[in-house]
């Protein structure tokens, strides 16, 4: 069914409260951002936030949503491909650092979530909106990895420490590439993080 113009409309300008949102919190903080200058930014009066978002809170909430998404699409489509697990495990780190690569503002407001500021109030909703998609992201990993050593692929380790220990590891580097000037290319990152899951450090 085609969309009317209305929706069209909708779509369009919620997109674009929500890309302000992100890069007010990435100049001031989660703290700090307050909903006039979300609507400074995004060119429209204040009270037409206030037609889509019940709050700044909810729409923080609903900006992380959608941009959490976008990756989590990415990832997803990078384990159901095809292949032996060690091609799609660099497939996913791939996804993982292009994609904030391409949406740098975005990792504060990601970063911001997962190690919360402002009141406690605010810090109590903050986990509740990040620690449920990290959950299932870390299980949805881990049931990969299992698979991966029922079919001999990967050594028997806990799956889902091993999941935590991939995911950590690929979010410190994607902190370091984002504070960098000259970060080196992508593919040697991915290649750091995948050989060492895989092979270990131990010199052989």
């Amino acid at each position: 069914m085609a969309k009317s113009k209305e929706d069209v409309v909708q779509e369009f300008r919620v997109q674009s409260i929500q890309e302000a949102a992100i890069r007010v919190i990435a100049r001031k903080g989660m703290a700090s951002a307050t909903m006039q200058e979300i609507a400074e930014e995004a060119g429209v009066a204040k009270g037409t936030i206030y037609l889509y978002f019940r709050d700044r809170d909810e729409l923080v909430e609903k900006t992380f949503e959608t941009a959490i998404g976008e990756l989590h699409k990415r990832i997803d489509a990078a384990l159901e491909s095809d292949g032996p697990f060690a091609q799609r495990l660099r497939a996913v780190i791939t996804a993982k650092l292009a994609f904030f690569n391409e949406n740098r503002e975005f990792f504060r407001l990601y970063h911001t979530l997962r190690m919360p500021e402002g009141s406690a109030t605010q810090q109590r909703r903050q986990k509740r909106t990040c620690q449920p998609q990290y959950r299932a992201r870390v299980d949805r990993l881990a049931a990969h990895l299992k698979s991966a050593m029922d079919a001999g692929e990967v050594r028997p380790l806990d799956p889902k420490r091993l999941a935590l220990c991939l995911i950590e590891t690929s979010t410190a580097i994607v902190l370091e590439r984002l504070s960098e000037d000259a970060p080196p290319p992508e593919s040697d990152d991915v290649e750091l993080i995948v050989s060492t899951l895989l092979s270990g450090i131990a010199a052989k």
